[in-house]
Formats: C-alpha cells, sequence, structure tokens
C-alpha cells in the first residue's frame, strides 16, 4: 500500500511541472545606413520565446561597441560612427535571455551606403603652363578625382566654377566627364592676361541612403595656368597692393610678409631679383621676395607705419637690350608692444618731460588744485593708475585715478581742515603713475603744494588782564599803557586796529 502511494506522489509532481523553453532569435540580417546619428535608433534584436517570459537583451563581442541595446526592449542605437568604407557588413554578438535560459547569437549588420564622400583629386600639382600658340581645342591639363561612394554618389563630373580673370572664360572649357581641360580660344600672350587661376569642381550626382533627402558632395581645387612667352615685357607685381605687420622689438630677421612679381614672359618668379630702395629698417631676399627685419624697431621712434618701395628686375636682359624693372610700394603697419613705462609733463607752456610740479591752494578750502602736469604713455590704449606717496597724502586724491594717455592731472582737496597755514605753509607729495597692464613700469613726480594764508583768525592780546597806576591831575593825552596784539595771519600783520570797549 505505501509502495503505491509513493508512485502516485510522484506521478502528480511531474504532470504539474511546466517545461521550460530558450528564447529563439527570429531574424540574424539587418540593413543599416551609415550615417545614422549616434544614439539614434538602428534597428531592433527580434526574438520569441514560447514560455512568452520577459526577455533581456545585450551585445558581445569585439563590435559591441559601436552600439548600445536597450535591455528590455532590444532597441539598439548607435553608439560610434558606422563607415561603409571601412567594412560593408558588421558581426555583431548578442544574446536573448528569459533569466532561466540565456540563446547567443550572430547578427549581420548590412552597411548601406550613405553619400558622405566628397570626391578626391589624385593630382597633387595644379602648376601649369601652356605656350601661348597652343591650338584652340588643345589639351592643356587633366583632372581626375575619384569618390569612394556608389552608384551615382561615385559618378564625377567636372566643371569650372570660377576663372580670374573673367576672360578666361572665353579660353577654357573642361570635360565634364573625362576633366580633359581644353582651349576653346586662342590664348594671346600680349593683349590676355598671362596668368589664370582657375577654381575646378568636382561634383557626384548625389545619392542617399534609405528614404531620407538626396545629397551632393563636391570638392574644388585652384589651378594656376602660366602663358608662355617671348621676353618682351616688364614683371609685375601679383597681390598688391601689400599691407604687412609686425611688433614693435621683433628680433632681427623675422620675416613681416612676401611679395610676388611674374616676369610676364617667362613666369612666376623664374628670373626676378627683389630689392628694396634706401630703407635701413628692412631687408629682401633677393631671389623669394621675403621682406624681413634688419634692424630695431621703435615704433615710439619711427611712428606707426613704415613704407617700403620694392623693385622687381629680370635678371635676363629684355629684348631692347636693357633690365626690366617695376616697382611697387609696401605698408607695413607696426604694432605696438608695452614697453615704456607712463611719464609726466608739464604742460603750462610747451609740454616738456619733468619730475618736478608746484600748485598753491588757500588754506581750508576746497576744490580742484592745478599743478600743470600731464601723464602719458608713448604705448597705445595703455591706462595708467595714479596713487599719491607722502606724509600730506591722505588731504588730498589726485584726479583722474585711472588715466588714458595725453590726461591732465590734478589734485583734489578731501581733508580742508588740514590745510592751515598757521601750522603747515607747504605740504609735499609724490604722484605715482603705473602702468595698469605692467605694473613694473613706474614713474614717480614730485608735487609741491604751497598753502596761502586767509584770515581766519582773530588777533589775540599777549595777557588777559593789564593793571596801571596814573598820576591824578595828569594831563589829557598822558600814555598810560601801550599795549601789542598779534594775528597768526600774516595778511593781517602791522594792520590791527584797537579801540576802547565800555564797561559793560
Amino acid at each position: 500500500m505505501g509502495g503505491l502511494t509513493g508512485w502516485l506522489l510522484l506521478l502528480c509532481l511531474v504532470s504539474s511541472a511546466k517545461a521550460s523553453f530558450s528564447p529563439t532569435i527570429t531574424k540574424f540580417v539587418f540593413e543599416v545606413c551609415e550615417d545614422v546619428p549616434i544614439g539614434s535608433q538602428a534597428f531592433t534584436i527580434e526574438a520569441s520565446d514560447p514560455d512568452e517570459d520577459t526577455l533581456t537583451y545585450a551585445l558581445v563581442g569585439p563590435n559591441a561597441a559601436f552600439f548600445q541595446v536597450d535591455p528590455n526592449s532590444g532597441v539598439v542605437t548607435v553608439k560610434s560612427t558606422l563607415d561603409r568604407e571601412n567594412s560593408v557588413t558588421m558581426l555583431l554578438d548578442v544574446t536573448v535571455s528569459d533569466t532561466a535560459n540565456l540563446t547567443p547569437g550572430r547578427l549581420t549588420i548590412i552597411l548601406n551606403d550613405a553619400n558622405d564622400n566628397s570626391p578626391i583629386f589624385r593630382n597633387t600639382a595644379f602648376d601649369i603652363s601652356v605656350p601661348e600658340n597652343t591650338a584652340v581645342g588643345g589639351s592643356v591639363f587633366t583632372f581626375l578625382a575619384d569618390d569612394e561612394d556608389e552608384g551615382d554618389a561615385g559618378v564625377v563630373r567636372y566643371s569650372i566654377t570660377e576663372i580670374i580673370p573673367a576672360q578666361g572664360s572665353e579660353v577654357f572649357e573642361i570635360g565634364a566627364i573625362n576633366g580633359e581641360l581644353k582651349l576653346k580660344g586662342q590664348l594671346n600672350y600680349n593683349l590676355l592676361s598671362s596668368f589664370y587661376r582657375l577654381r575646378v569642381n568636382a561634383g557626384d550626382l548625389g545619392g542617399s541612403c534609405g528614404s531620407g533627402d538626396k545629397v551632393f558632395q563636391s570638392s574644388n581645387v585652384f589651378a594656376f595656368v602660366t602663358v608662355v612667352d617671348m621676353p618682351d615685357l616688364d614683371p609685375v607685381f601679383i597681390s598688391a597692393p601689400y599691407i604687412g605687420s609686425v611688433e614693435e622689438n621683433s628680433a632681427v630677421d623675422t620675416s613681416v610678409l612676401r611679395v610676388t612679381a611674374i616676369d610676364q614672359d617667362k613666369g612666376i618668379n623664374d628670373n626676378i631679383i627683389y630689392t628694396i630702395e634706401a630703407d635701413g629698417l628692412f631687408k629682401i631676399s633677393e631671389n623669394d621676395g621675403i621682406i624681413s627685419i634688419s634692424s630695431a624697431i621703435d615704433r615710439e621712434v619711427i611712428g606707426d607705419t613704415v613704407t617700403l618701395t620694392v623693385k622687381a628686375t629680370e635678371s635676363e636682359l629684355n629684348v631692347n637690350g636693357q633690365p626690366a624693372t617695376t616697382t611697387t610700394t609696401v605698408q607695413i603697419n607696426i604694432g605696438d608692444v608695452n614697453d615704456n613705462p607712463p611719464q609726466f609733463y608739464n604742460c603750462e607752456e610747451s609740454c616738456v618731460t619733468a619730475t618736478q610740479f608746484t600748485g598753491e591752494v588757500f588754506e581750508h578750502s576746497l576744490g580742484a588744485i592745478s599743478i600743470g602736469m600731464t601723464v602719458k604713455d608713448p604705448d597705445k590704449s595703455v591706462q595708467t593708475e595714479l596713487r599719491l606717496e607722502g606724509v600730506d597724502k591722505d588731504v588730498f586724491s589726485v584726479e583722474p585715478s585711472l588715466a588714458a594717455s595725453d590726461s591732465i592731472v590734478q589734485l583734489l582737496v578731501r581733508q580742508p581742515a588740514n590745510l592751515d597755514f598757521e601750522e603747515k605753509q607747504q605740504m609735499v607729495l609724490q604722484v605715482i603713475a603705473i602702468d595698469k597692464d605692467k605694473t613694473t613700469f613706474q614713474s614717480t613726480a614730485t608735487v609741491t603744494i604751497n598753502i596761502k594764508d586767509t584770515n581766519d583768525n582773530s588777533p589775540t592780546f599777549p595777557q588777559d588782564t593789564y593793571r596801571l597806576k596814573v598820576a591824578e591831575h595828569s594831563p589829557v593825552g598822558t600814555e598810560v599803557l601801550s599795549v601789542t596784539a598779534e594775528d597768526p595771519d600774516t595778511m593781517d600783520a602791522g594792520n590791527i586796529n584797537y579801540s576802547l570797549l565800555p564797561e559793560s
């Protein structure tokens, strides 16, 4: 009986147990545009589970670094830039789990081409020489460009988008398919230009990935065409006028700018010798036209601008047996360097540098004191901080406290009570001018303030009470006492009036 019961119990347990199945990945190949932005959805892992358990998704393997998966939804987004030109397909290892079971799988990601590459010119040099007698229709040069994209996006077409001078549009044309530059008009070295700059465009036919808008890519290069002729013309400077700049105190041999002249008969700088007409501050390389510093430059001495005359001379004689020459003007702007301390000037009559100044003020008065001082900094756009030093510095303030160059400086009375002629007839201050951007640049001037007296004191007697004796019956007018009063104010010295007051 007991054995039968055990078998029945085991049968019940087996029948009540539920079988557990692993998840199944249902799609293994996905197409993704190579230009999907980082953070955007690329595809969704497709999987099912017979038990309808909740599934969890993960990416593994070396290519997992390019993607990121939402573990709950299976949505895969781009994590790192994709590039079909590096790899057309990518193998991506994934796992799908229902907690109890884990199913691995390998997905094949096919990267669809996006028009993300511009045509690249094969040529590395575009300095072209062509004889002026080349026949119309003759080939001048062939431009070749490659595009790594597929389909129309990889098909290259050529065009000329700019010719300088514009008359070149009547001389040159380019094959749209083969990139061959030809003459469609006759060259003439003397009547037309001897030098042309062409901007050549290589553009694809456009392409898109998926349902996106069609995208076009292109590249441009400049080609320089020199027309070859007989030596019958003077050289000419190109890119004139020339304007350069250099900071004062720059080292000798520092390059400033380069001038370029073309020998209209033979090409750019084939046989040009450059010289600078008398200057001394700058020199020029005879062969390549580089202008550099030849001696120390001080803007405060030579000014803001130096103008040079540069001559270009052909090394060979022209058809007349003379050296062909031409000149151009070069303007060099001298940049300021903060290399000078501020300075004080006395500009009461004519502005001259000074370190001693005087002013005067009535005692106990307020207001500005003119001391004939001007502060200047030879450097540009530099502000000067002004301070006062000395025993009596707190009696005054300086105006302005922060000055631009060429500012008039005044003293203002702050403590009029301390201006007491009877205590001090003269005060001496130091005005310190400090370069705000370079505080080690300082100058000091001494200002002597003469204090003028005012009638601000009453006369006083040496003593409060005087006792005297007078004999009776003394005649009228008899002197009985001599008293003397003192007044500290100098303006009243010797000008004191005496009178008797009635007894109160």
